[in-house]
């Protein structure tokens, strides 16, 4: 039902041509920070996207921006929903005093504001992806273990995880095998939008200059391009309309997988 949805069809091959781009891209495209060429040139045969203010090809800028933002995107979606899991699995499956300290661990982590931590880490540790990284994770995970939580709930009221507690299996065995497998639906559509969302808080924060200068993102592009809009418009066209594909494709596709796992819901659209 997912791939024969209209939108996954459209959005599924342009979200893998930007991951593709992203991964074998930088072999094709030459060495971004190579200053070689007239500065500011507008789009061409020879430059596809233009050059810089230095004289960079903006293509292979672009093109090695995007492995930055994309990397940011997944990894953060799949930390997130890692934590989550192990959280979420936990505090819904056992409920008492577990379930009460893991939904306060989450509120706690959720009502940290991201952009103040990334500035204060930016300062003291120094701005880098993997930080960046590790402050959205640790901002994001409690939106992704709350769906956990609600859906272990319900499933280990169930009669095949009540037969299993029956026939003396481990609380381990159970969330692993019963739980958190037939909790995944819910969750990967919160996942597939934790994508987008990482993206975007990533653009926005290098877009503020809280990025790593070393590997530019296409927030870092951005940033860069403000001072030569009159001059070198593509310099900003380029990169934010690359985010505005991936994460419209992210999004798309979240919601296509919300219409498949949710077929009623689907219907009454």
């Amino acid at each position: 039902m997912f791939l024969r949805k209209p939108s996954t069809m459209v959005f599924l091959p342009l979200l893998g041509l930007f991951v593709l781009i992203a991964a074998l891209g930088p072999l094709l495209v030459g060495d971004p920070s190579a200053t070689g060429n007239a500065e500011l040139l507008a789009p061409s045969a020879a430059h596809p996207l233009g050059t810089d203010h230095l004289g960079r090809d903006y293509l292979a800028r672009v093109v090695n921006g995007g492995q930055i933002s994309l990397l940011v995107g997944f990894t953060v979606a799949v930390l997130c929903m890692t934590i989550g899991l192990v959280v979420g699995g936990l505090a819904g499956y056992h409920g008492g005093w577990m379930d009460t300290l893991m939904v306060k661990l989450a509120e706690f982590f959720q009502v940290l504001p991201g952009i103040v931590l990334a500035l204060v880490a930016a300062a003291l540790l120094g701005a880098n992806v993997f930080i960046i990284v590790a402050i959205l994770s640790i901002t994001m995970w409690p939106a992704v273990a709350r769906i956990v939580r609600a859906e272990a709930m319900r499933i280990s009221q169930l009669g095949y995880v009540e037969s299993a507690r029956a026939a003396g299996f481990r609380s381990g065995r159970i969330i692993w095998s019963d739980v958190l497998p037939n909790a995944l639906p819910p969750v990967l559509v919160a996942t597939s939008m934790t994508v987008g969302r990482a993206i975007l808080i990533e653009s926005g924060l290098a877009y503020l200059g809280i990025g790593d200068p070393s590997h530019p993102s296409w927030g870092a592009l951005l940033n860069s391009a403000q001072a030569y809009m009159r001059d070198g418009w593509w310099l900003a066209v380029a990169p934010g309309l690359c985010i505005f594909l991936v994460v419209l494709a992210v999004n798309m596709l979240g919601d296509a997988l919300n219409d498949a796992y949710n077929p009623t819901v689907g219907r009454v659209k």
